[in-house]
């Protein structure tokens, strides 16, 4: 079975409930995560490892417990280009460094939006797989091209 990796960004809706950390995967609710959780309940994540960027937490995976909190707003979407962005951009780029050193995909499919891409640019360079990004203009279409390629494998 070929090794893939998901990049996908934190959702704005989350669960508010309960408020003690609960994995990541069951905490943000949306419409990215509603297929994933779909899926992985299907057992159709096997071979497929999914990293969460998050503008608080930097990287997660989908077991990775956390608390609610509310959702940063930034001029464009939840991220702001003053204060800490370039040390999360930093931090992130250094755990996926870090990942893909210890972990070699063949693929790596990448759903972020412009400011969560922004927090990524560059991890390519140390990437040796190949990579997809999410195509569509809106949720579903993005959310229906990330669901096929899951699926592809």
């Amino acid at each position: 079975m070929r090794k893939k990796l998901l990049i996908v960004a934190e959702s704005y809706r989350r669960a508010k409930e309960p408020t003690e950390p609960i994995p990541a995967i069951e905490r943000y609710n949306g419409v990215f995560f509603r297929v994933i959780r779909s899926l992985e309940r299907k057992g159709k994540l096997r071979g497929i490892d999914v990293i969460i960027i998050s503008t608080t937490f930097g990287v997660l995976n989908i077991h990775s417990k956390i608390p609610y909190y509310e959702p940063k707003k930034g001029p464009w979407g939840f991220i702001s280009k003053e204060g800490d962005f370039q040390p999360k951009r930093n931090q992130i780029l250094r755990k996926l460094k870090s990942i893909l050193r210890k972990r070699k995909y063949e693929e790596i499919y990448v759903n972020l939006g412009r400011g969560y891409s922004e927090l990524v640019k560059g991890f390519e360079g140390f990437a040796d797989a190949q990579i997809t990004h999410a195509v569509g203009s809106g949720l579903i279409p993005k959310a229906s091209h990330m669901k096929s390629w899951i699926l592809s494998h």
